[in-house]
């Protein structure tokens, strides 16, 4: 009987000893898996719509026209603002990409000219003030799509050249 009690005890201490060991091994070790995401956003696309429009302007002593991104048409100085000719108006974009994803919009910060184009000469006037219907940011709608318009500001001189003056100005939107 002694010596079965004794082999208990060794057999007993044995598996305690692999039952320790086997904790202390399941400890030094773990692993985990995680995920790994990408988000392919559809490519961005700008629409130009109307241009930007100032309308007909009879020029006394010169001063401004400014068109506000809804279209409205003010002046400053002797200006006279013709509603009989070309309808005044902002530029309209649309613009297409993922729904729901943000961009930024960029328009022009300096001046640009506009010439004339009908003139004998190289006669410009300078636009600037350039103003966005969203600001410098937006945000597409859940299918992918959004619109905004851009104002600014003609300055007229007070012997400007009558003439069609025309000029490009880049507006760009990125993700």
């Amino acid at each position: 009987m002694k010596n079965m009690k004794k082999s208990i005890v060794i057999i007993a201490a044995i598996v305690m000893m692999v039952g320790f060991t086997s904790r202390v091994m399941a400890q030094s070790t773990d692993t985990k898996s995680n995920d790994a995401n990408a988000q392919i956003l559809g490519a961005i696309a700008l629409t130009v719509g109307t241009p930007l429009e100032f309308g007909g302007v009879v020029a006394s002593t010169g001063g401004t026209v400014v068109i506000a991104t809804n279209g409205s048409r003010t002046s400053t100085g002797a200006l006279t603002l013709l509603t009989s000719t070309v309808t005044p108006t902002a530029a309209s974009y649309t613009v297409s990409g993922t729904g729901l994803a943000s961009y930024a919009i960029t328009i022009p910060t300096a001046s640009f000219n506009v010439t004339n184009t009908t003139g004998a000469g190289a006669e410009t006037m300078a636009v600037t003030a350039m103003v966005c219907s969203k600001g410098s940011a937006s945000a597409f709608d859940a299918s992918g799509a959004d619109a905004f318009t851009v104002g600014g500001t003609l300055t007229v001189g007070s012997a400007q050249i009558p003439g069609v003056y025309t000029g490009t100005f880049d507006v760009t939107v990125a993700y």
